[in-house]
């Protein structure tokens, strides 16, 4: 009996692997990964007279049905995490459009417990986005803050001056959390973490993360095990208890809930939709085409835009199985 290896791991087993979660029909989870192109490939468009949104918007659209198809028809999307960053041409009006397409293919679970993340650049957002984004449902926000080289510290000040009213509208709000996500340089030395580190706490965020620059993107820090136990401390001095490698939650309320949404995250068959996106599902792991153009490419001819993955368990038999 033929099985499919990690090596030929592909769209008909993301399909196979999506049927089987139909078994258990956990809550939905999906993670959105914005852009969904280079900046050039948005000019090209540009230049051919066509709308960047509504190109990207209708190969999403085919990527949603694609996998919707694969899905029992009762499942609900409880988490929704909008990862990367938005896009400027992303409007208000764009953002309402987008999750209103999101909407009718995974219809949202009106339950009280959704998780709607989104990631923001603090340089970018307005107290007038953040209500928006709320009026959309979103109510977890996580602000990817850049920390600047030694000797750039005036940056910092600039920074959080655009970051505190935007926690302070958060907690007006009742937003469930807010991190913020420090990508760190490197190489950099420990010390020249630690300074701007120590003058971000002064807003007591109710979670950080650290990420480096390659890896801001992913779950867990790619930080280099010295500059992590020297973050570990000061945040520990600082009321912090570590929820992972690289991430955490002050003390109190914000770690009660950074846990209890930890374990519903657990409890849910992850969708990734968007370059690079990876889905997590109880059969098989899968990630999307990172390369635009391959994403593209597998949508235009209507299969799934899968580039690798793995199964779960050894042996299991792939979609080519007889």
């Amino acid at each position: 009996m033929p099985v499919t290896g990690s090596a030929d791991f592909g769209a008909d087993d993301y399909a196979a692997a999506l049927n089987a979660s139909n078994a258990q029909a956990r809550p939905l989870s999906l993670h959105l990964r914005l852009p969904l192109r280079h900046d050039g490939d948005v000019r090209v468009d540009r230049g051919k007279g066509m709308d960047p949104f509504e190109v990207d918007l209708a190969r999403l659209d085919r990527e949603m049905v694609l996998v919707r198809r694969c899905l029992a028809p009762g499942r609900r999307l409880e988490a929704l995490h909008w990862s990367g960053s938005l896009p400027p041409w992303l409007s208000l009006s764009r953002m309402s459009e987008l999750v209103d397409r999101l909407a009718s293919r995974f219809p949202f679970d009106p339950g009280r417990q959704r998780d709607f993340t989104v990631e923001l650049d603090p340089r970018a957002t307005d107290i007038l986005t953040l209500r928006h984004l709320e009026a959309l449902g979103f109510n977890r926000l996580k602000l990817i803050v850049r920390l600047p080289a030694a000797g750039h510290l005036d940056t910092l000040t600039r920074l959080q001056s655009r970051i505190e009213p935007l926690l302070d509208e958060t907690v007006r709000m009742g937003w469930h959390s807010l991190n913020l996500v420090l990508v760190v340089p490197t190489p950099t030395p420990a010390q020249e973490t630690v300074a701007p580190l120590a003058a971000l706490l002064t807003m007591t965020p109710p979670r950080i993360s650290l990420r480096t620059e390659h890896h801001w993107q992913e779950g867990e820090s790619a930080l280099p095990p010295a500059l992590l136990a020297r973050v570990d401390e000061r945040l520990v001095e600082a009321g912090y208890r570590a929820l992972g490698r690289g991430s955490y939650a002050r003390q109190g309320a914000a770690l009660e809930d950074a846990l209890a949404q930890a374990r519903r995250e657990r409890a849910r068959d992850r969708l990734g939709l968007g370059t690079g996106a990876v889905s997590r599902l109880p059969e098989a792991v899968a990630c999307n085409a990172c390369a635009p153009r391959d994403y593209a490419a597998a949508l235009d001819a209507g299969r799934l835009a899968t580039a690798s993955g793995h199964w779960r368990h050894i042996g299991h038999l792939g979609a080519g199985a007889t």
